[in-house]
């Protein structure tokens, strides 16, 4: 090898084991895909106020809307890959926004994972004049009135308009499928009785569920929600197989070294053991959940699987 260039990578090498020690010495940026006040830029506010305490620094959370969270992924992916520009990502991005998009502004290789932060179910709702208690009425009731009954969602190919269609399959049930713009306008006129069923995110909707504006059936989880604790989940009602949820986690550019990756990991880790962290996260609808960059990386190759499998059977399009 020539003797300038070794000399070049062991300068290198050594810098970069220099500033992984050092990591981190300045502020740290967590970017969301989305505005302020929604759940994810909750999730990475909630995360950040102590994450930056552990770290030593301050982590800012940075809302870059557009595209879906694509204009957020792209440009984490384009960024330095020195650990101070993070990427809140969810299945959306990393799972089923991949799977169904040619034309993202972003590859899920341009990311390493660093470590999984929260998780968060679906409830079933339906119209409060809809004439049925349980799941099990709901069931008996579409499969007596084949696609009389409409179930909305967030748009085609959406977190829940996958939610929605799984739920029909595991049931054998047909409805008519009506998208929206997002789960807000479903989310009224649900209310409004202009449609009959809808999926949403129990952090949206569990305050309007306890207060009696919602009427929920049960919960898509693999267990109960602690603020919806009076709800069943849908595997519990005989439907043993069916487990929906999303999550939040942080994902860096490619590239970033293990030693960075693995002391931002630690921090989370220990941030999110915090009494107060765990508190602000179950309050909400959301779960906080442990794990490495390697747990991280599987859950998304799991959740790959899983989902191109589902998205295929059920012709789930953008179109």
């Amino acid at each position: 090898m020539n003797r300038f260039l070794l000399t070049f990578l062991v300068s290198l090498f050594s810098t970069l084991c220099v500033n992984a020690q050092n990591f981190p010495n300045k502020s740290i940026k967590i970017v969301v895909g989305f505005a302020p006040g929604g759940g994810s830029d909750f999730v990475a506010r909630t995360l950040a106020q102590d994450l930056g305490a552990v770290l030593g620094q301050q982590v800012i959370v940075d809302n870059k809307v557009g595209a879906g969270g694509g204009v957020a992924a792209r440009l984490v992916a384009s960024s330095e890959a020195d650990g101070y520009t993070l990427l809140l990502g969810s299945a959306a991005n990393f799972v089923i926004n991949p799977l169904l998009s040619k034309n993202l502004p972003y590859e899920t290789s341009d990311f390493s994972p660093v470590a999984p932060v929260a998780r968060f179910s679906y409830a079933l709702l339906v119209r409060k004049d809809l004439p049925v208690r349980a799941v099990s009425d709901l069931i008996a009731f579409a499969k007596q009135n084949p696609d009389q009954l409409t179930i909305g969602s967030a748009g085609n190919g959406s977190n829940t308009h996958v939610v929605a269609t799984a739920f029909l399959f595991s049931t054998g049930t047909r409805m008519r499928h009506i998208p929206y713009k997002g789960t807000a306008p479903a989310l009224t006129d649900l209310m409004g009785g202009t449609i009959d069923v809808l999926f949403d995110s129990t952090p949206t909707v569990y305050a309007m569920i306890n207060g009696g504006s919602l009427r929920a059936l049960a919960v898509t989880g693999p267990e109960r929600e602690a603020v919806l604790s009076e709800l069943p989940t849908l595997a519990e009602l005989g439907l043993k197989s069916f487990n929906a949820s999303n999550w939040f986690a942080i994902f860096a550019p490619k590239r970033t070294s293990v030693e960075v990756i693995s002391k931002i990991n630690a921090s989370i880790q220990k941030t999110l053991s915090l009494p107060r962290v765990k508190k602000q996260f179950i309050d909400s609808g959301n779960l906080p959940i442990a794990g490495s960059a390697s747990d991280l990386d599987q859950l998304v190759k799991n959740e790959t699987a899983l989902y191109k499998t589902l998205l295929t059977n059920a012709k789930i399009t953008l179109d």
